[in-house]
């Protein structure tokens, strides 16, 4: 998504000036804006120092899962996974709350500012053709989940961890995390028959998967390359805002997804998968869930859609990505198959 420039009269900027003693960082340090998509972002500066400052929107998350999306960010630093880490306030907590011009309390979270950082490539370029990203740099992305996965299923979840679960009912439910695609108003009756008719097959067969510590639990839940930094030599995971419980093969189906459009997609994935596959074993199971998982991810950036139709990436997904993803579920539902790469064991 694009990201939109505050103005001079942006009320979170004075939001976030407001909450930086909370953090215990000086009140003059400097404050840049950086980025809005679902919060406004803010980057601080106060001498060598530097940090993230997050205005959340209002209503998005209760205080108790951006507590737990911290617990999941600290737990994932101690594992050696490169992230930025969030700031306590002087309580301990991490959230603070700041009291807008209307009497509204906003949420406010900082994070350590990652430097010099850029993303591995952008999805919508990678998926119509226009760009490559890095082999290199998706083996490291591989080993970089892998590690993820591997604190998730050694620590399981934080205490009093509560966040959303990307699970048959999250992705495709009639209450799904993100809505269901078949509420798109631009679909055509066949259309909206099709995808209607995959998720709901796929919620049966969703649900059907197994549950244990070793395939589900803590993940991400949005690895886009846009969400994968290079910083200072490394891979660096940020936006860890809709991360929940769920298939620990649904961050790699969520990070291969927009390689499935390119026309070396064999060749991303298999660099994708082999940085994976360094640190975990990917079975059977793996690949029987493999399609139905990359095809719940699909669907789900549709749905993403319905209630955003001025965002420019609606635009993107009702243009390029809604064409295949209808013959990939009338496909599924045809054979079992997508037509997108298998996940191939090595």
């Amino acid at each position: 998504m694009r990201a939109e420039p505050a103005t001079a009269t942006d009320p979170a900027e004075e939001l976030a000036r407001r909450a930086l003693g909370d953090f215990g960082i000086d009140r003059e340090a400097a404050l840049r804006f950086a980025n809005r998509r679902e919060n406004v972002v803010f980057r601080v500066t106060s001498g060598s120092a530097e940090w993230a400052l997050k205005v959340h929107r209002p209503g998005y998350r209760t205080d108790r899962e951006i507590e737990s999306e911290s617990a999941f960010l600290e737990s994932a630093a101690r594992a050696g996974v490169n992230v930025a880490r969030p700031l306590r306030r002087r309580d301990g907590s991490h959230v603070a709350h700041v009291t807008d011009a209307q009497g509204a309390v906003a949420q406010v979270t900082a994070q350590e500012w990652l430097p010099a950082a850029t993303p591995i490539g952008s999805s919508p370029d990678t998926f119509t053709g226009r760009s490559r990203p890095a082999a290199a740099h998706l083996r490291e992305l591989g080993r970089t989940i892998a590690a993820l996965h591997d604190c998730a299923e050694r620590s399981g979840a934080p205490e009093g961890y509560d966040r959303p679960a990307w699970d048959a009912a999250g992705l495709c439910g009639p209450a799904a995390l993100w809505g269901r695609a078949s509420g798109l108003p631009a679909l055509t009756p066949g259309q909206r028959a099709t995808l209607a008719q995959a998720q709901d097959t796929l919620a049966t067969e969703l649900a059907a998967l197994e549950r244990s510590a070793a395939t589900y639990g803590p993940i991400h839940a949005d690895l886009t390359l846009e969400n994968v930094l290079l910083s200072a030599g490394r891979i660096a995971v940020i936006d860890f805002d809709d991360c929940g419980e769920g298939w620990y093969l649904f961050d790699l189906a969520t990070s291969a997804f927009f390689l499935t459009g390119h026309p070396e997609a064999d060749a991303l994935l298999a660099a994708l998968l082999d940085g994976y596959r360094e640190r975990r074993t990917l079975t059977a199971a793996d690949a029987a869930a493999w399609q139905p998982l990359l095809l719940a991810r699909s669907l789900s950036y549709l749905a993403w859609s319905v209630e955003r139709p001025d965002e420019e990436a609606t635009r993107f997904h009702l243009e390029h990505l809604l064409p295949r993803i209808v013959r990939a579920s009338s496909l599924y539902l045809a054979t079992g198959r997508t037509g997108w790469p298998e996940l191939v064991l090595g």
